[in-house]
């Protein structure tokens, strides 16, 4: 089962992806500004989730849509199966076994963050000013949710670089990382009863929870 806190952290973070369209730059190519980039990805997620402001069974199909377009293209998800399984684990697996992981753990993914973001409630998500050093490979970016007569929220986003732009594999509330939640369900039983073990477990949950 998915734990209900991964569910709530994942509705904040959730709201920073969406599709956009990175500009073609002349030689040589600049590396997408991160920062702006979440900026501009956040404004997208909350339109799309208002444009689905209709009766909430219909609702949650239509988040699957707003996940899977506008959330996954900018997940690496090989980077997260990576973690999750643990580096040892995941070396020694086959590739077919990868895939197989990698596919049953992106509906499980797609899932938790259609629901997650079925109780979302006009939050603002802002960034500070703050400098990020993109010519490292792995940066991390600082927000927070602001809500209204509660307690704001910081929010980190880790992100890896392909080529000139990012993907996120981690989402950090108050401290608590997202990876890590997913990683504490499932690393130790791939361990010690293997990957199809949890493959067969992951796909039997997706299964329950279709709609």
């Amino acid at each position: 089962m998915i734990k209900s806190k991964i569910q709530s952290s994942i509705v904040i973070g959730a709201l920073l992806f969406s599709g956009v369209l990175f500009a073609v730059n002349p030689e040589p190519v600049k590396v997408e500004d991160p920062v702006q980039l979440l900026k501009n990805v956040t404004t997208n997620v909350l339109q799309a989730l208002k444009d689905s402001n209709i009766s909430p069974k219909v609702k949650s199909k239509k988040i699957f849509d707003v996940v899977d377009k506008y959330i996954l293209p900018y997940v690496d998800f090989n980077e997260m199966s990576t973690w999750v399984a643990g580096r040892t684990a995941w070396g020694k697996a086959s590739e077919k076994n990868k895939e197989e992981f990698i596919s049953a753990f992106k509906i499980l993914v797609v899932r938790t963050y259609a629901t997650a973001l079925n109780s979302y409630s006009n939050e603002v998500l802002q960034f500070g000013k703050q400098k990020v050093d993109t010519s490292k490979n792995r940066i991390q970016v600082s927000s927070k949710i602001v809500r209204a007569n509660k307690e704001n929220i910081s929010l980190d986003y880790r992100l890896i670089k392909h080529e000139n732009t990012w993907l996120v594999y981690d989402i950090i509330i108050e401290g608590v990382s997202i990876l890590q939640g997913f990683q504490a369900q499932f690393s130790e039983e791939i361990k010690h009863k293997g990957l199809d073990t949890v493959i067969a477990k992951i796909k039997e949950h997706n299964r329950q929870g279709e709609v």
